[in-house]
């Protein structure tokens, strides 16, 4: 068995210490034979900067590493290049002046590599000296690859400043690619998100986005065929490890870490996940712990109705690939960063619509959690418990227990989030059942009109309608909120008169759940449905 390479993202690495290594070589063979200018986007640890460090060696000519791979006989080993590969991922960022002083850095490292003396004193003028001077001593073209060239957009969307300073930097500094075209032999980039006013994605060397790309869509992470030909050992020892057959550790494999697409069609493995799972023999959610960022949390907090999120429109490519600071839909920023994929698409008059879910249980059972974290003060350890209560007492039609959970749960939340509108408490109990591992279907269009929620669990359906009542003044008279039993009775007999269960008849049990929440106060009433 051969270690397994996690962490490690520099390929000569992986061959020359016996690592175990997924041949990408034959997406990157079509990449080269096809264009000059690429751009790829991927969430992180995805396996794209060992892409790059692929692409690197390559070009270099280093023909003994890719011996036994696709590659080997195909490529003219004869042929080699002087590449530039800068990692913006490692550079500091948190201010321009901090970026531009780590840049000169990297490239007066570049430029003494080799061999060659510098002029100029400012990042874009080293950049482009590099550049001729490169072609002019190696009478090469030159190849230029860039990881994570987004990184000082990304690592700073929560300070707007910054962004914008970082952004207007990093226009300049890719404007060297565009003037110095006829001396570049290939421009490969790597990033999160496509930021469509960065100079790289203008003009008429604009890189190919080959993120959507039918023939690229699994040149990141692991397919079905590449987990079993490659890891066939270790899926033996998770099979040992969880007393299970090989066929059920493959099942819970792909339940956990599979379902990643770029296509709709083409599935791919976690890489990250995968591999940590298969090192520490146990399953867990490896990426997600490690993915989640601050912005994202924030952006959470401010989101008053989170259907349209658990439960996607259809995107296009332009609105799914591009996200701006200021822009309110939330969904091209999960989509990029990893917590939504694609899982079919749809065409209108010849355009692609593309839709998403949630890839697999890794990211689906922690975000929903994430999404509770978001508006209250629990910790992991309290929502495993409170989840495992809830779902017995849902079952069990105890009123009582629930309303005490619910209790419980606005009782966690800091005062100054409490918002007196129906949206905010109707997104709080979404997030609540939706941790607790239902299949939400959101304001479900039906004949005789909207469910708040449909909620299924094998053969199981829970019918969800939401009411809310406050306080408040109209024409100068005070108009008090509703009770909670009166709400809880409008709840229970919308659901009845509007026949919300009729598509449902096959299910053995159909649960209806009535919730409403009148002055901060919340209540709750379950029953069967009584049928015809």
């Amino acid at each position: 068995m051969k270690k397994l390479p996690l962490g490690i993202q520099t390929f000569s690495q992986i061959i020359e210490e016996d690592y175990l290594y997924v041949d990408k070589t034959k997406y990157l063979y079509e990449i080269v034979k096809k264009g000059k200018s690429y751009f790829l986007s991927r969430p992180r640890r995805f396996g794209k900067s060992l892409i790059v460090s692929t692409l690197k060696e390559i070009f270099k000519g280093n023909k003994k590493l890719f011996e036994g791979l696709y590659i080997y006989d195909k490529w003219n080993w004869n042929e080699k290049y002087p590449v530039i590969h800068l990692d913006l991922s490692k550079v500091i960022n948190k201010n321009v002046e901090l970026l531009e002083a780590r840049l000169i850095k990297v490239i007066e490292g570049i430029a003494l590599s080799f061999s060659i003396n510098l002029n100029n004193i400012d990042s874009q003028g080293m950049l482009d000296e590099l550049i001729t001077k490169l072609y002019d001593s190696f009478n090469q073209k030159v190849v230029i690859l860039i990881d994570e060239y987004d990184t000082p957009l990304i690592d700073n969307m929560e300070d707007n400043e910054v962004f914008d300073t970082n952004r207007e930097f990093l226009n300049s500094f890719y404007k060297v690619l565009k003037s110095n075209d006829e001396y570049l032999k290939f421009i490969f980039l790597t990033g999160v998100s496509k930021f469509s006013n960065v100079s790289i994605f203008s003009g008429l060397n604009s890189p190919r986005d080959i993120s959507l790309s039918k023939d690229f869509v699994t040149i990141c992470g692991y397919t079905q065929n590449e987990l079993e030909k490659y890891f066939k050992d270790y899926i033996k020892l998770i099979a040992n490890e969880e007393s299970i057959t090989y066929d059920e550790a493959l099942n819970d494999i792909k339940c956990w870490y599979d379902g990643y697409s770029w296509n709709g069609k083409d599935n791919v493995y976690n890489p990250y996940s995968t591999l940590s799972m298969f090192l520490d023999e146990e399953f867990g959610s490896y990426w997600f712990q490690t993915g989640t960022t601050t912005f994202l949390m924030e952006k959470l907090k401010k989101n008053n109705n989170l259907i349209p999120i658990i439960n996607p429109n259809p995107h296009n490519k332009i609105d799914l690939m591009n996200f701006e600071i200021g822009n309110t839909d939330m969904i091209p920023l999960l989509f990029q960063t990893g917590y939504l994929t694609i899982k079919s698409v749809e065409k209108y008059d010849r355009e692609k619509n593309y839709i998403l879910s949630f890839p697999n249980k890794e990211v689906k059972d922690s975000f929903g959690k994430y999404l509770l974290n978001a508006y209250t003060n629990y910790s992991n350890g309290e929502l495993n418990s409170l989840k495992r209560t809830i779902l017995k007492q849902i079952h069990s039609l105890d009123n009582e227990g629930l309303n005490k959970s619910f209790e419980i749960l606005l009782s966690q939340i800091p005062y100054q989030l409490h918002i007196p509108q129906e949206s905010y408490y109707h997104s709080l109990y979404i997030a609540w059942l939706f941790a607790h591992g239902f299949n939400i279907r959101g304001e479900e269009s039906i004949s005789d009109g909207r469910i708040d929620a449909t909620l299924e669990e094998k053969d199981t359906v829970v019918i969800a309608e939401f009411k809310h009542s406050t306080e408040k003044e109209e024409n100068g008279k005070i108009i008090k909120a509703k009770s909670l039993p009166t709400l809880l009775d409008e709840a229970i007999n919308q659901i009845y008169e509007k026949k919300y269960y009729k598509n449902y008849y096959n299910k053995n049990k159909i649960i209806l759940l009535g919730v409403a929440v009148s002055n901060k106060k919340i209540a709750n009433r379950i029953e069967l449905l009584k049928k015809d």
